[in-house]
C-alpha cells in the first residue's frame, strides 16, 4: 500500500519554556502589558486619518495584543505550540484592518513593533532581573520570532483575502451605478451612492461605444482607458460605453486599442446627458459599421443623419428602389459589377482611381460607365451623382435588415 504523506505540522515546536513564576506575573498583568503594546504601536507607526486615532480603535488593538499575548504566554507555558484556531483567530486582525483601509505595510509595522516590545516584557526584563537562566533566553528569543512569522503570514492572508473580497464588491457597486446612469438615472440619490462607493463623477465626459471583437481587445481596452480616468460599463458581450474626461486625447486613445471599433456620442456636460448621449454613441457604432466598415472610429455627428433615415426602413427600400432600380438587370454577378462601379466612382476623383480601387483595368471601367448611362445611371450629373450617393448609402444600412411585410401579410414578387 502507498505511504500517505503526512501533512506538515504547523505547530511550533517550543524548546524552552518559561519559570512558573515569571508566566503567573505575566498573566496577571496581561491587561497592562496589553495596553503599554498598543501604545507603542500607536506612537510608532502614522495611521492614515483621525478615523484610527480614537478609543474605538484603541480598544480594538489592546484586545488584539491581549489575545496575542495570553496565547504566547500560554504557548511558551505547556509547550504544546499553537493550537488549532489560534491562527485563524489570531490573524482575523488582518482582515479587521483590510475593512479599515489601513495599508498592510502599516499593519505588518505594527506586529513589527509588538513582538519587540512582546520580547521585553516576556524575555528582557524578567532576564535582567535574573528570573529567566541565560540558557533559556536563546530559545525563548527563537520562539518570540518564530511565533510573529506565523502570525504575520495568518494576518498578511487574511488581509489579503478580505481586501480582494472588498475591492471585487467595490467594483460590483460601482457597476450597478453606472449601468443606473446609463439607464437614465442621474438623481440626487445615485450621487450619493455613487460618493459612498468612491466612485467620482464629473462630467464633461465623451461617451464612447467600444465594440471589443476578442477578450485579449477587451483587457487592452480596459487597462488603457481605465488608466486615463475613463469609466467603462458593460454594456452587452463585446460592446462597452466609455464615459472618457473630455480633456482626454481621444485620438490616441483609440488609436492604442487595436481592432476595437468606437462610436463616438455627443459630449455629456452634465450627468443627465449621459443615458441619451450613450443611445446616440451606440447608433453611431451601429450605422457607422454599415456605411464604413474599413473605418475603426465613427462619431454621431458624421452619421446620426442616417440614424434617424434607418429608422423607416419601408422608406428607404422606396428610394433605394426608385433610384438604383435601373441596375436590377442582368445577372446578380453583373449587377454587383454595376452597383460596385458606381460606388467606387462616387468615392473617387478620376476614372483610374476608381479603376485602382476595383483592381480593374482603366478601359473596363469606362466600358461600365457606359452600360450604366444605358441603363440611365450618369454618376457624372450633380444632382443624379447626390441621389445615387444616398441610395448606395441607404442601401448598406439595409443590409441584413429583414424587409416588413405588407398590412395583408403578402410580400411583393421578385
Amino acid at each position: 500500500m502507498a505511504q500517505l504523506t503526512k501533512a506538515p505540522d504547523l505547530r511550533l515546536s517550543v524548546a524552552a519554556t518559561l519559570p512558573p513564576e515569571v508566566t503567573v506575573l505575566l498573566l496577571s498583568e496581561v491587561d497592562v502589558i496589553a495596553r503599554r503594546m498598543t501604545r507603542h504601536i500607536l506612537a510608532g507607526i502614522s495611521l492614515p486619518d483621525s478615523r484610527f486615532r480614537t478609543l474605538g480603535y484603541f480598544r480594538t488593538v489592546t484586545a488584539a495584543c491581549r489575545d496575542a499575548l495570553r496565547t504566547f504566554v500560554r504557548l511558551l507555558r505547556d509547550g504544546r505550540g499553537l493550537r488549532a484556531g489560534d491562527l485563524e483567530r489570531l490573524g482575523s486582525m488582518g482582515a479587521q484592518q483590510a475593512e479599515l483601509d489601513v495599508p498592510l505595510e502599516l499593519v505588518f509595522g505594527a506586529y513589527r513593533l509588538a513582538a519587540r516590545v512582546l520580547w521585553d516584557e516576556v524575555i528582557g526584563q524578567p532576564a535582567i532581573l535574573n528570573d529567566v537562566p541565560p540558557s533559556t533566553v536563546i530559545g525563548l528569543t527563537s520562539t518570540v520570532l518564530e511565533y510573529f512569522d506565523e502570525i504575520s503570514a495568518a494576518v498578511g492572508g487574511a488581509y489579503l483575502e478580505t481586501r480582494e473580497r472588498l475591492l471585487r464588491q467595490r467594483d460590483r457597486d460601482r457597476d450597478r451605478i453606472l449601468q443606473r446612469l446609463l439607464a437614465g438615472d442621474a438623481s440626487a440619490e445615485l450621487r450619493r451612492t455613487a460618493v459612498s462607493a468612491e466612485l467620482t463623477l464629473l462630467p464633461p465626459y465623451t461617451v464612447v461605444a467600444c465594440s471589443a471583437p476578442t477578450i485579449e481587445a477587451e483587457r487592452l481596452l480596459e487597462e488603457t482607458w481605465r488608466a486615463e480616468g475613463a469609466h467603462l460599463i458593460g454594456d452587452e458581450p463585446g460592446l462597452w460605453i466609455a464615459l472618457v474626461p473630455e480633456a482626454r486625447n481621444l485620438v490616441r486613445l483609440c488609436a492604442e486599442v487595436g481592432p476595437v471599433t468606437f462610436g463616438v456620442g455627443p459630449v455629456a456636460t452634465t450627468l443627465d446627458a449621459v443615458a441619451p448621449s450613450a443611445q446616440q454613441a451606440r447608433r453611431a457604432l451601429e450605422v457607422g459599421r454599415r456605411l464604413y466598415p474599413d473605418r475603426s472610429v465613427h462619431t454621431d455627428a458624421e452619421v446620426g443623419v442616417f440614424a434617424a433615415l434607418a429608422d423607416d426602413h419601408d422608406a428607404m427600400r422606396t428610394f433605394i428602389d426608385r433610384v438604383l432600380g435601373p441596375l436590377a438587370v442582368g445577372t446578380p454577378n453583373r449587377r454587383l459589377e454595376l452597383v460596385a462601379t458606381l460606388e467606387a466612382l462616387l468615392d473617387s476623383r478620376s476614372i483610374g482611381e476608381a479603376a485602382e480601387r476595383l483592381g480593374v483595368h482603366r478601359h473596363t471601367v469606362v466600358y461600365r460607365i457606359a452600360r450604366l448611362r444605358q441603363l440611365g445611371v450618369d454618376a457624372d450629373d450633380p444632382e443624379q451623382r447626390h441621389q445615387l450617393w444616398l441610395a448606395l448609402r441607404c442601401a448598406r444600412l439595409l443590409e441584413d435588415q429583414p424587409a416588413t411585410a405588407p398590412p395583408d401579410g403578402s410580400r411583393g414578387a421578385g
